[in-house]
């Protein structure tokens, strides 16, 4: 089954307790719903077609790997706790993709960190400066957006 999000908003200034967010849902291609958190804790919300969405929970409780939190009892994923990881992947990706605008970022091949580098309008000679300093070093700008969110979600792990 495949679970996405779309039409993604996220509001950073109104999360506390949880993620404050509206998405529309779709399951193998197909929008179910809108599913929506206010951000003061609690659960998420669902407006759509209840059947696709309790079944979509359904195989997310049977296919997706249990969660631990800090050595207590695994608790079994669901939807919910899909939506919260797919939101999580949506906010790095979008992160990535402002921070390649302005910056030139880098994995250091001795440390495996990623490192970023403003390079005010001239990022052509900002990865010549980065190449000749850290031979070897990948740069995530150059590299196909999913191996570099790829790259960059393992440095904030």
């Amino acid at each position: 089954m495949n679970i996405e999000l779309k039409n993604v908003q996220y509001a950073a200034f109104s999360s506390e307790e949880t993620a404050c967010y509206s998405a529309s849902l779709y399951v193998d291609g197909k929008k179910i719903g809108v599913v929506s958190n206010d951000g003061h804790g609690g659960c998420d919300r669902f407006h759509g077609d209840q059947a696709a969405y309790a079944a979509a929970d359904a195989w997310c409780r049977a296919n997706l790997p249990k969660i631990v939190f800090d050595g207590r009892d695994p608790l079994d994923a669901n939807i919910e706790t899909c939506c919260a990881r797919l939101l999580d992947r949506w906010l790095i990706a979008r992160d990535l993709k402002r921070d390649m605008k302005t910056k030139i970022l880098m994995r250091d091949p001795g440390d495996g960190h990623v490192y970023s580098v403003k390079h005010r309008g001239k990022p052509e000679e900002t990865i010549a400066g980065i190449g000749k300093r850290y031979p070897g070093a990948a740069i995530l700008n150059r590299l196909p957006f999913d191996e570099a969110l790829t790259i960059y979600r393992e440095a904030l792990a």
